[in-house]
């Protein structure tokens, strides 16, 4: 079994016995390393002064939790000069002096803690058969030698405040890879110059535009582009405008004040309701018609052309979720498209909207030649006929009557709504829906 278990360990030990209980397997074995040596003068020894056993925690075997019961020995050092009278023997290659685990098994379980941390990476361990603490891992992190990091090609240079107001240092940032890099102590062209030739390669240099970093980087890194950072750039061209416009108080005054002139002619002018007034048959022309006119069809083609792309990836057998990133639109509406037909607008009555005020539109424009105009009124006499909505409705539809007049003989009532506007501030229909009990800004 000795001999089976020989290619397994080091060959610097000899295996007495493997011993296997339910805390895991243990391992007897005997250090036969030839050429001892002491590790403070570097004289070989022969005289052996006594023996001890080290317990290490090697690599598990199929899951189960190995140890290493190693019979070292202590030797005396004949070197008179030498300050060690008795030393340890060194198991070199096989563990660290002092340690309590094999090289091999810190080596992976500095791995596991790199890649998962402390806790996630103590749970790993221990399912492996290599129990380790949370602790345990950080600590194999921390001591762990830095990675290398290649010199950036692109580096930012700029001033940060080690104590505000009092010592200024030089933090520096490699801009390819978004990370600072460094921080000097200092805010001196020697500091920068030193850094830079002690990290060749780079290739251009942003920083602001002091002096001080322009002969650092000018006596460190004299072949690399020295270009000014944008963050500085931005602050300049706000400070360059900030004083310009200072210096133009008698234009911007001027300005200030045709400003308020012009809106003073405008409160002057008569409102649109003066002006139409006397133009009922002719109302103001409705643009805001057209425009939502254009505006739908202008949805109708853009839900086309999704439409009629997402038709050909599927015919090219894209699937659904290529085809909604691909378009830009959600997979239910993928769904819908490769389901149903081409899309088409939906065209509402303005007029069917108006199922609401209906059936009181005759009571509406009698009492207005009456002379009533307050929309509250007219609600509460209405609601006192039966009608359930909200007071909403009464104000638009008057709103409208004041803006265009009362229709003429055989021509239906005024439309209170634009297309695609839902009456009573509800997200429902007109016709039966609740209303949201909010209230008009007009006046009443």
């Amino acid at each position: 079994m000795a001999t089976d278990a020989a290619f397994l360990i080091p060959p610097s030990l000899h295996v007495a016995a493997l011993l296997l209980g339910d805390g895991g397997m243990t391992i007897r074995a005997v250090a036969e390393a030839t050429g001892v040596r002491c590790p403070v003068g570097g004289e070989r020894a022969a005289r052996v002064h006594s023996r001890y056993v080290r317990t290490l925690a090697d690599l598990p075997w199929a899951g189960i939790a190995v140890r290493l019961h190693v019979h070292a020995r202590k030797f005396f050092c004949d070197n008179p000069a030498c300050p060690r009278t008795i030393f340890a023997e060194r198991l070199e290659g096989i563990a660290a002096a002092h340690a309590r685990r094999t090289d091999r098994q810190r080596q992976e379980l500095e791995a596991i803690a790199l890649a998962l941390g402390g806790e996630a990476g103590a749970r790993l361990a221990g399912d492996l058969g290599m129990p380790a603490s949370p602790d345990t891992l950080l600590r194999l992190i921390r001591r762990s030698p830095e990675a290398e990091a290649p010199a950036p090609l692109v580096l930012g240079v700029d001033d940060w405040a080690i104590h505000k107001g009092l010592t200024d240092g030089t933090i520096l940032v490699d801009l390819a890879r978004h990370r600072p890099v460094d921080l000097l102590p200092a805010r001196s062209s020697e500091s920068l110059a030193a850094w830079l030739r002690a990290h060749p390669g780079v290739a251009v240099i942003a920083r602001d535009r002091a002096g001080v970093y322009a002969e650092g980087a000018q006596d460190g890194a004299p072949d690399a582009t020295q270009v000014a950072d944008r963050w500085h750039l931005v602050d300049n061209l706000a400070d360059a405008l900030e004083d310009f416009l200072r210096a133009k108080g008698s234009a911007l005054t001027a300005a200030a004040a045709a400003l308020v002139a012009q809106a003073a002619a405008a409160a002057a002018r008569p409102p649109p309701e003066a002006v139409y007034q006397g133009k009922r048959r002719h109302p103001r022309p409705e643009r805001w018609r057209e425009r939502a006119e254009a505006a739908a069809a202008a949805g109708v083609a853009r839900r086309r052309a999704n439409y009629e792309q997402a038709r050909a990836l599927r015919a090219n057998g894209a699937c659904v979720a290529q085809i909604a990133r691909t378009v830009g639109i959600s997979r239910m509406t993928v769904y819908k498209y490769l389901r149903e037909g081409p899309p088409q607008r939906k065209r509402h009555s303005v007029h069917g909207r108006q199922c609401v005020l209906e059936p009181w539109e005759p009571y509406l424009l009698k009492r207005w030649e009456e002379g009533c105009r307050r929309a509250t009124v007219l609600w509460r006499e209405i609601r006192a006929q039966g009608f359930a909505h909200s007071l909403t409705n009464v104000q638009r539809f008057v709103n409208q009557l004041r803006r265009e007049g009362p229709p003429p003989a055989g021509r239906a009532p005024p439309s209170p709504n634009p297309p695609g506007h839902r009456p009573g501030g509800s997200r429902r229909s007109s016709c039966g829906g609740r209303s949201s009990g909010l209230r008009s800004s007009a006046p009443t």
